[in-house]
């Protein structure tokens, strides 16, 4: 069986907080984001990783450097964006030395679910690529993903809330099961109680040994057990 690899890289973090608009800092979304990639790729069997996984600096060599002892195929650099209040919607980067394929289905996917397409491009600079994620990373393809101007009020009206974001993330998750040939699951959620609670009784005893060897059984099959005496 083949093993698919793909990190996730948290852009900024510790002493860089990234974008700032209306109190949000981009650190903590873009880890947010890496996050919840990261976990549902490999729910769907898709090996991956990331550069960070907590709240920490990481400077472009030892970001980098992450990336490419990954030997990982791709790399989804996870960002929010912000330009004076005035940029809105989802941009995608890509290297000069890739093609645009997978850094815009990501845009037109993260579009469908009700952002804003802004642009997918790229950028060269005096060596090669313009952005140190492109231009340090080796032959792994790097994304950069930027959701949207944490600093627009539009923007941030739809972003502010989490299951918004969640949405964003889920729309990346796809892509990358379609680029990698993977079946892709839709996230199942429970459907709301308004409330009630629901009991599974397993057995009654009328003595305690039998009850406790049947709750011991349980626990080491990791079910959460408790005895109940009436």
């Amino acid at each position: 069986m083949k093993v698919y690899t793909l990190i996730n890289d948290a852009g900024h973090g510790g002493s860089d907080p990234g974008a700032i608009g209306f109190g949000q800092r981009e650190k903590d979304w873009a880890l947010e984001a890496s996050q919840y990639v990261n976990k549902r790729l490999n729910e769907l069997g898709i090996l991956s990783s990331q550069t960070r996984t907590k709240d920490v600096s990481l400077n472009s060599t030892e970001r980098t450097n992450i990336v490419k002892a990954s030997k990982a195929e791709v790399c989804l650099s996870h960002h929010y964006n912000a330009y004076m209040g005035k940029g809105e919607g989802v941009e995608t980067i890509y290297s000069i030395y890739s093609d645009d394929g997978l850094a815009t289905k990501i845009a037109y996917a993260i579009r469908d679910v009700g952002q804003k397409f802004r642009r997918v491009f790229n950028r060269e600079g005096k060596s090669g690529d313009y952005y140190y994620m492109h231009r340090l990373t080796g032959s792994v393809k790097t994304i950069i993903i930027e959701y949207g101007f944490i600093d627009n009020t539009t923007d941030y009206g739809k972003m502010k809330h989490k299951d918004y974001r969640t949405k964003m993330y889920e729309a990346v998750v796809k892509v990358m099961c379609d680029y990698f040939k993977v079946a892709y699951k839709v996230v199942q959620v429970p459907k709301s109680t308004k409330g009630k609670i629901y009991k599974v009784q397993v057995g009654v005893f009328s003595e305690v040994n039998n009850a406790e060897r049947l709750a011991a059984e349980l626990k080491s099959k990791g079910y959460a057990t408790y005895i109940v005496e009436e």
